[in-house]
């Protein structure tokens, strides 16, 4: 009866210790939401956001199982929802006084790139990416809208302990914006305001951005 009980409990933590083992390779899928602030560049002014918020879900593909020299692992990083939202102030003079013109930026990326995935110890990874995002961008406000296909890049780097991450990610790109309402509709409006908030922004449009973020893996 001993002998079967302590039998039973070497295959259950042998199991235990399988699985775990298991976990920490087949960890593939990532869910994030982070934190930052954009910066938009439009010929020789700059705007900064007040915020910006993302929330980015994909999935690591390994390329192989086994770690190189016992520590480290190449992967693909595909991310199929990469959603970013921020907010931006821009203060101008009307009628002699100024006036804060609220703008918002959506957009919509899929992300592919390299990634490294370094494992100095037990439970702990340290992981860092370089992706490719190619993406839909709205900014509009003050009635204006404007989108188009925007160019960006991500690179990053966290540090994981079992199932959730802390990270740091730079973000850069650029967007030829197209007026999403009537050239006539947008005429007879920045005639009516004597000035035009967002500078006609129908050429490119360079976008910089950092986030802080946590990350869920499974």
């Amino acid at each position: 009866m001993k002998k079967g009980l302590l039998l039973l409990l070497a295959s259950l933590f042998a199991a235990s210790s399988l699985f775990a083992q298991d976990v920490d390779i087949l960890r593939r899928k990532y869910s994030q939401v982070s934190f930052g602030k954009n910066t938009f560049i439009h010929n020789n002014w700059k705007m900064k956001s007040d915020f910006a918020i993302n929330y980015t879900n994909g999935r690591t593909f390994y390329l192989h199982e086994d770690e190189v020299a016992g520590l480290i692992r190449f992967a693909i990083d595909g991310t199929w929802a990469d959603f970013t939202y921020a907010k931006y102030t821009r203060p101008l003079p009307v009628e002699g006084k100024t006036k804060g013109y609220k703008f918002h930026q959506i957009d919509y990326a899929l992300n592919v790139g390299p990634s490294v995935h370094i494992n100095p110890i037990e439970d702990v990874f340290v992981h860092t990416y370089f992706r490719y995002a190619p993406a839909y961008s709205l900014f509009m406000g003050d009635k204006q809208v404007y989108g188009n296909y925007a160019t960006y890049f991500v690179t990053g780097i966290s540090v994981s302990y079992n199932f959730i991450a802390l990270g740091f990610e730079g973000r850069f790109g650029n967007c030829n914006y197209d007026s999403l309402i009537s050239a006539k509709k947008a005429a007879e409006y920045i005639e009516q305001l004597k000035t035009n908030p967002l500078n006609q922004i129908t050429d490119r449009v360079k976008h910089r951005g950092w986030r802080v973020y946590v990350s869920f893996m499974f």
